[in-house]
């Protein structure tokens, strides 16, 4: 995994690697240049935290139009901190009340292939993570807290886009967003032994405090996952950045409490007309 070089704007910072690929809109939000009231204050991007309604879609439609997006709606689906995933085809777009609809949908991942499909994850300490399969035209969004780390779903997700689309690994890039680092997230023992369960580099992935507690490196666990599944370590890329270190850019659950705003990680495969 690299620490690849950022691009930070006001709402939002980018990889500069995927910046590269002309079709992918790729981005992660800060905290920064919204109309959010505190706690909030002030780039909420979710609805489902307390905030103002109308606040949040002014939030959006600012980013959105900063990434030049324009108008185009939001693919959300209910994260439950497993290993669902969704494939969002052309059947699922034209279901009545699309993509309004998908928000009960349970899962943790989406993958398309369609373009001016706009695939998002929220967080506020976990992974976002992006993936971009350039020859086949495949992306992914990925949730990934603990428990999906632990169930592997990274790794699940490049499996599914090679069973679904013929997606080889080698051919994807990957950009793991803004999330809590292990400088800051301290996990108890049932987390370590999900971990230890799941993976048998588990012991590199913590620092043991004592008393039965340890520090979790979730975005390296996930740099883990995405090796294993046969992404090249070259093609991997991280922010660098620990949210609850950077309250000047970014929402942490951990850090302030249930009563924070939520980041949005999100890509898009442009079109003809985008």
């Amino acid at each position: 995994m690299k620490e690849g070089e950022v691009q930070l704007h006001l709402r939002y910072l980018q990889l500069c690697a995927l910046c590269d690929y002309p079709q992918l809109i790729h981005g992660f939000s800060t905290c920064r240049g919204g109309v959010s009231q505190p706690p909030f204050s002030s780039l909420n991007t979710s609805f489902e935290v307390g905030d103002h309604p109308e606040s949040v879609r002014e939030n959006r439609r600012r980013l959105l139009w900063d990434l030049g997006i324009g108008d185009k709606p939001l693919v959300k689906i209910k994260q439950a901190h497993g290993g669902g995933i969704l494939e969002i085809d052309e059947e699922i777009v034209k279901r009545p009340g699309f993509p309004e609809e998908l928000s009960s949908f349970s899962a943790d991942a989406m993958i398309t292939a369609m373009p001016g499909i706009v695939l998002t994850v929220l967080v506020a300490d976990c992974v976002p993570l992006l993936l971009f399969d350039e020859k086949n035209g495949v992306i992914a969004a990925v949730h990934a807290g603990w428990r999906s780390t632990a169930a592997r779903l990274a790794e699940r997700v490049v499996r599914r886009m090679k069973e679904s689309f013929g997606t080889r690994p080698r051919d994807c890039v990957a950009a793991i967003g803004p999330s809590i680092g292990i400088c800051c997230y301290e996990v108890d023992e049932p987390v370590i032994q999900a971990f230890a369960g799941s993976s048998s580099k588990w012991q590199e992935l913590v620092r043991n405090k004592g008393k039965g507690q340890w520090h979790l490196d979730l975005p390296r666990a996930n740099q883990t996952l995405l090796l294993e599944s046969g992404i090249p370590r070259e093609s991997i890329f991280s922010s660098g950045y620990c949210v609850s270190c950077h309250p000047e850019l970014f929402f942490s659950y951990r850090r302030d409490g249930k009563r924070t705003g939520r980041m949005v990680g999100l890509a898009m495969l442009k079109g003809e007309n985008d």
